[in-house]
């Protein structure tokens, strides 16, 4: 039975029906706001198939996978969500963990495992959450993912802060302007007009994020970095030709650090490879989700 809507908004009056039999899944292809832990979630689901979760990550939200999903939804049930911050999903406000968000969004729909594919932010959502509940974890994609406990540099941690207060202060059409001019921000802004019109579409669809208290996140403790070792399910992890430095040696650091890994490195893109070049990511993803499978 699939969970039943109601309302021009998408708001749920049901819950249950999307898990089926030997792993497969079952679901209306329907995005809603669900309530979730006591927070609301923009959520989309759409395809048939074993579970692949996609987390997006800074500056962006569910829309950087749009032309992903025809695709993957062929032969899996994708489900991606606006974070809590992004997109249409409620505002930070008091303490929470992105990793538990996950685990109830999959325990919502009554998933038990899915493969997952996350980027930048995401990357550290999916990989605190592997490292969490192993059992729920079949296989990452990890796309320049950032990690907990591996501090960025100072520069990149000021350029953040003068986003934000250049969007409370002067407005976020100005900030997304700015941000996207910036010389320091060159690694992630597509340089195809395409790609970078629909960066700053979900820039400005991030006006949540500008309202939320950022400081309350709580990543998995211990922290990561030092326990990459613990993680079992095949790994792969992308990297961009034009990504910042440290971001690159982040994606290596954890490629070495997680024995079931392959790092792949993507010509003539920078930080959001499954945006600058959708077709290439989209092949390498699935690729890399059939050899799993293959493998199970």
């Amino acid at each position: 039975m699939p969970v039943r809507f109601a309302g021009e908004q998408g708001r749920v009056t049901g819950r249950k029906g999307i898990s089926g039999g030997e792993g497969r899944v079952t679901f209306m292809n329907r995005t809603a706001i669900h309530t979730i832990g006591g927070a609301k979630f923009n959520v989309s689901v759409q395809g048939q198939g074993s579970p692949l979760v996609l987390l997006h990550g800074a500056y962006c939200n569910l829309d950087v996978w749009d032309e992903h999903v025809e695709l993957l939804s062929r032969s899996f049930t994708v489900i991606r969500y606006d974070q809590r911050g992004f997109g249409r999903s409620d505002a930070i406000t008091d303490t929470f963990s992105p990793y538990l968000d996950l685990k109830a969004i999959l325990d919502y729909f009554g998933l038990r495992q899915a493969s997952i594919i996350g980027s930048c932010t995401g990357g550290a959502v999916a990989i605190d959450f592997a490292l969490a509940y192993p059992d729920y974890v079949e296989q990452l994609i990890l796309i320049a993912p950032s990690l907990n406990g591996n501090p960025p540099p100072m520069r990149l941690v000021w350029e953040r802060l003068r986003d934000m207060h250049r969007v409370k202060r002067e407005g976020i059409e100005r900030g997304a302007v700015r941000f996207l001019r910036s010389r320091f921000w060159r690694f992630a802004v597509p340089r195809e007009r395409r790609a970078r019109t629909r960066l700053k579409d979900m820039y400005l669809a991030n006006g949540v994020h500008y309202r939320s208290r950022l400081t309350m996140q709580r990543p998995l403790f211990p922290l990561a970095r030092k326990r990459l070792r613990e993680i079992s399910c095949p790994v792969v992890i992308v990297e961009g030709e034009w990504d910042h430095l440290f971001n690159r040696r982040t994606g290596r650091y954890v490629h070495e650090q997680i024995y079931h890994s392959s790092l792949i490195r993507m010509e003539g893109c920078g930080h959001y490879p499954q945006l600058e070049l959708p077709l290439e990511f989209s092949a390498i993803a699935l690729s890399a989700l059939k050899a799993s499978a293959a493998r199970r």
